[in-house]
């Protein structure tokens, strides 16, 4: 009972004040045979992911076409999203809280304003007086490569080219080396063997790094033997110069000043993706950044996530050195799809050549047509273009992971997209079509370990109220009320005492706030979920929390339309028997009537249960989000009476 891992999971405080002393009844899932029941897809969905993740999700790694991307498809880090469901002033301050004023010791601005729209200027790879390596600190998939790749390839392209560059992903290729510092190493000397066509090994140019050890070595003892037995003299020499180059770090170093020196460039290099690495190998790799700026002379750049810059700072490699920092937010979403769809859109009509495509089978202009469907939708719909500015919080990667992906998602019916384009009319994507593969991914039914969205109304006691502490906390943090910051955080203590007094107990309090963070509905000020911090360098509890766009669309779109509750209906405990029996019997069906009538009974359930326990305030009325909502059922019970 006294364990570490209980009292971590507040065990102890949720067995003394009576939580979960009965459990939640079973979930309905466990009526369905193979849930989630993960489904086929077909021959034209595997042909449409295969392409799509080629033109949409991977296509910055191709060589071929990188600059042509970067050029068409780029957009500038903190435009300001107007479809963010967060305020202005939360948006602008996503990173405060790792530079609290009291710190002197990081300097950190926006690598883009409004007002200055590239601070980070091309001047600056040609300062090394300060001897800092450049951090560049962004949430994961908000575009931190993208930025490295533009100010080679584009916004500061003639520095680069005047410059010995050298860039070096610890992630993808970095997997395969242990030392982080004989990767860099390796790295460097490839970048001036290919690059710049140096080879730091070559004899002539060896001689030119040692010139002046070979002068000491000509006034040693050695040194004497050059005119009686130049053949010793030699063999000495050669031993010695081995010896100095056997140091790969030293002999790096010492080819990198002759060449500056010699050739007049600066050194830049760019250690990129050390986040996808344990934090004990991102931490080195600051350590390698700092002794490459100071020592090597070197302009460095690390990127590096939030979390990774929290973590080192409090306990690690980044207390010791101060560094030049630079933060990277979201650039706008509808802008980034819309590049990326239109730029596919030119590869698959062929005025963009890309060699790999011509080895997957499949009919390319039948596939601009489909990216082309999706681009209209995202250009002229306000309901998709608002679904994806939110549900991925700014996180680039996985928002072009979502539109590669939706178009291989067994769940999306392709064929008729197809018929309806073959017909020459036009195809209206309505905003459940992205719904529904984000509630239930590629499964039949919605699985909470498989998909972006979180079930607020879960339980893990037979207390029916406890269904309304998730989306009570959401729309406590939501409030603009005097509780909460400028930046939207509320201290920990008021959201506990809050719902304390409208009954709930703090150890489910307490869980809801670890699922609600886990599920990035919600954030701490460090950025940190629970399960990312496996080494509880932040301890059990958080000081304050505030809610972010993903949690912001449970509370005001998802939360109590039809596509959500139809998808939550096998995944909520439901404790009356009667709502029970009635939601089981059509559980397995898949007509659209049965799930328009088993998410209207769960939503009949809820309301009863809100009824009762009298939760109602003036931050979360649950009766009043099933009126704003209601359209959405609406339009279920139009479409059943037309096909009557």
């Amino acid at each position: 009972m006294l364990s570490h891992p209980a009292l971590v999971e507040r065990s102890l405080l949720t067995k003394l004040d009576g939580y979960s002393q009965i459990e939640a009844p079973e979930k309905l899932s466990i009526q369905i045979p193979q849930y989630p029941q993960p489904r086929m897809p077909s021959d034209m969905h595997r042909s449409m992911l295969d392409v799509s993740e080629l033109l949409l999700l991977n296509i910055d790694d191709q060589s071929e076409v990188e600059r042509e991307f970067l050029e068409s498809c780029y957009c500038e880090s903190g435009v300001l999203n107007q479809h963010s469901l967060i305020t202005k002033h939360m948006l602008l301050s996503r990173y405060s809280s790792l530079f609290p004023d009291a710190d002197g010791e990081v300097e950190a601005h926006p690598v883009a304003g409004r007002k200055n729209p590239n601070r980070l200027t091309p001047e600056i790879l040609t300062e090394s007086v300060s001897n800092r390596p450049i951090a560049l600190v962004g949430d994961v998939g908000v575009g931190k490569t993208s930025f490295l790749k533009h100010l080679m390839y584009v916004s500061a392209y003639r520095e680069f080219q005047k410059a010995i560059y050298v860039y070096i992903d610890l992630g993808r290729k970095g997997v395969f080396y242990e030392d982080p510092k004989k990767m860099v190493l390796d790295a460097i000397e490839t970048a001036l063997n290919d690059h710049h066509k140096i080879d730091i090994f070559n004899s002539d140019f060896v001689m030119r790094v040692y010139k002046s050890e070979i002068v000491r070595f000509d006034d040693s003892i050695w040194g004497q033997k050059k005119k009686t037995n130049f053949e010793k003299y030699q063999d000495k020499l050669f031993e010695r110069i081995e010896e100095l180059q056997s140091n790969k770090s030293e002999h790096i170093k010492k080819s990198l000043q002759v060449i500056t020196k010699d050739l007049k460039r600066q050194v830049i290099i760019a250690i990129d993706n050390a986040d996808q690495r344990t934090l004990e190998v991102q931490q080195e790799a600051f350590i390698i950044a700092q002794n490459l700026a100071s020592e090597w002379e070197a302009t460095v750049f690390i990127s590096v996530r939030p979390k990774t810059f929290y973590y080192s700072r409090r306990s690690g490699a980044l207390s010791a050195y101060p560094h030049r920092v630079f933060t990277i937010s979201p650039p706008r979403v509808d802008e980034v799809v819309s590049k990326r769809l239109k730029f596919a859109i030119r590869i698959a009509e062929g005025k963009v050549s890309l060699p790999r495509l011509q080895a997957i089978n499949v009919q390319l202009s039948g596939i601009a047509s489909l990216f082309s469907v999706m681009q209209d939708a995202v250009n002229r719909n306000t309901d998709i273009q608002l679904f994806l500015e939110n549900i991925t919080g700014g996180n680039i990667r996985d928002l072009i992971q979502f539109m590669a992906g939706f178009f291989g998602n067994p769940n999306v019916d392709l064929q008729q997209i197809v018929e309806v384009l073959q017909h020459g009319e036009d195809f209206y994507l309505p905003i459940h079509e992205l719904w529904k593969v984000a509630l239930k991914g590629d499964s039949q039914y919605f699985d909470p370990e498989r998909v972006i969205a979180m079930n607020v109304f879960d339980l893990k006691s037979n207390q029916a109220s406890n269904h309304f502490i998730c989306p009570m906390i959401l729309g406590y943090l939501n409030d603009s009320g005097t509780h909460r910051s400028k930046e939207g955080e509320v201290l920990t203590d008021s959201i506990l005492e809050e719902l304390r007094l409208k009954g709930f107990n703090e150890g489910a309090i307490w869980e809801s706030l670890r699922n609600l963070t886990n599920k990035k509905l919600i954030e701490p000020p460090e950025r940190v979920t629970f399960e990312e911090d496996q080494d509880e360098v932040l301890g059990e509890k958080r000081s304050s929390f505030r809610i972010t766009t993903l949690g912001a669309y449970h509370l005001r779109y998802w939360m109590a339309s039809f596509s959500y509750l139809d998808a939550m209906c096998v995944d909520t405990p439901i404790t009356d028997g009667g709502f029970r029996q009635r939601i089981a019997n059509k559980i397995r069906s898949h007509s659209l009537r049965d799930r328009h009538e088993r998410a209207l009974l769960l939503r009949e359930y809820l309301t009863e249960v809100w009824d009762v326990s009298d939760l109602s305030t003036s931050y979360f009325n649950w009766r009043n989000l099933c009126k704003q909502c209601d359209d959405t059922f609406q339009k279920v019970a139009k479409s059943l009476a037309r096909r009557a």
